[in-house]
């Protein structure tokens, strides 16, 4: 990212001698010289002329170099627009000047090969849409104004969440089809991953852009260089009581990718134990370790069951993954919608399944710059619990979109940035 510094214009004061009517100032010394040596005739003007020459002269110096005019950024950016009652954070497809009354619209390349249906590639689905680009080969994506994201606030056209977000789902649903049935030309970039980047959010919710997480649906799709931080505790006996409490071990595994895309885990490093003596009586942080057996996915997500007291018959989280994200959706549906569903219990063809039993913790953590020193937050962490208040005015934030850094641009007294949910890669610095 390239920063342009505008300096201002000086004026140097010169001292001049009296100018005469009809003649010219030579300002340099070598033009004096060749004066003086040569006795060069002084030039002759007409009364008009020599009358022009001066009002010239004389508002040249008068007024100087015009006043700039200030210069509106068209380079594309995040924008925290800040409203009466709540902010929104808008992409970088998303002008600065546009109305939040105008729909979010942007294009992806179309595949030069149709797909066999013609309304393969034309969806519409409420205010979502998707459509050929009639001025090129181009596919356009058309999504409700900003507006319609502000729920529940005065500013909003339409009050009604749920409504958007289950238009919003099923309008993902057809992308994906469309993108199987071969309508996008680039297949190193997910359609569907992309129109999530694009919903304008509050700052509390940027983990709904990029991994799709929603609390009410409590599942996170992983992506690479993320991490999942596994901790366990160890009682004396079945009650688990305080007085029984032994200690706790810890273990991380990054998500990493396969020549071909596809995701898998690599331990980080060795379990640790606390106190160190557990090591020797552990049996039950071994088996987290076979996370390492699962096979590579293009698809892996972390359903989290923390709304339940963890217990022998029951498991806190499950890892599942698929290489079709269709399958892994009715899979997880079908978890949710059983109170005794496990993976041995669901039937699931092509889905790998992981459950952590026992009294265990399963987090993702991100990686994040901050001023320059990489570090690994928890899930959900915003920008509060790392930035003191007193040094947002001069907080700078970067955050990746479509594989490229743009800084998120905030109103310094917009105290709404503070709750802003940090996501992997954002590059902080104050």
């Amino acid at each position: 990212m390239r920063f342009f510094r505008s300096g201002g214009n000086q004026l140097t004061n010169h001292r001049t001698k009296h100018i005469a009517p009809g003649t010219f100032p030579a300002c340099s010394p070598s033009n004096q010289l060749r004066r003086k040596n040569d006795k060069m005739p002084t030039l002759a003007l007409s009364a008009s002329a020599r009358l022009l020459t001066l009002l010239c002269l004389t508002c040249f110096i008068l007024s100087g170099c015009p006043a700039r005019k200030p210069i509106l950024s068209t380079t594309p950016a995040f924008h925290l627009k800040s409203l009466k009652e709540s902010s929104l954070v808008l992409s970088p497809n998303v002008p600065a000047q546009q109305p939040l009354d105008a729909p979010v619209s942007f294009t992806l390349a179309a595949n030069n090969e149709s797909p066999a249906s013609p309304n393969a590639c034309v969806i519409t689905q409420g205010l979502f849409r998707l459509e050929p680009d009639a001025a090129n080969k181009m596919l356009r994506i058309v999504l409700p104004p900003p507006n319609e994201w502000l729920f529940g606030s005065t500013n909003s056209s339409r009050a009604d969440e749920s409504d958007i977000i289950d238009s919003l789902y099923s309008f993902l649903a057809a992308t994906d089809q469309a993108d199987r049935a071969g309508c996008f030309a680039d297949k190193n970039t997910s359609a569907h991953d992309y129109i999530l980047q694009n919903i304008p959010t509050r700052p509390s919710d940027s983990l709904f852009n990029a991994y799709g997480y929603r609390i009410e649906r409590s599942g996170v799709n992983l992506k690479p260089n993320l991490r999942l931080k596994v901790e366990r505790a160890y009682f004396s006996s079945a009650e688990k009581s305080v007085k029984d409490y032994l200690g706790i071990s810890t273990v991380f595994f990054d998500v990493t990718t396969t020549s071909d895309g596809s995701l898998h885990f690599q331990q980080a490093q060795p379990i640790r134990y606390n106190p160190d003596s557990l090591s020797q009586t552990d049996h039950e942080g071994s088996r987290d370790l076979t996370l390492l057996d699962l096979k590579p996915q293009k698809f892996y997500r972390v359903l989290f069951y923390t709304h339940q007291v963890p217990t022998d018959q029951n498991f806190t989280a499950a890892l599942i993954g698929s290489n079709d994200s269709a399958h892994l959706d009715d899979f997880e549906r079908k978890m949710r919608a059983d109170a005794g569903a496990s993976c041995s219990s669901s039937v699931h063809d092509d889905i790998q399944c992981l459950e952590f039993r026992g009294f265990a913790t399963v987090s993702v953590q991100i990686p994040v710059e901050l001023n320059n020193q990489l570090k690994f937050v928890d899930w959900g962490t915003s920008v509060k619990y790392l930035v003191p208040e007193k040094s947002q005015k001069s907080l700078k934030i970067q955050r990746q979109f479509a594989g490229t850094y743009f800084p998120i641009i905030f109103n310094r007294n917009d105290k709404s940035i503070q709750d802003l949910a940090l996501i992997a890669n954002d590059r902080l610095a104050w």
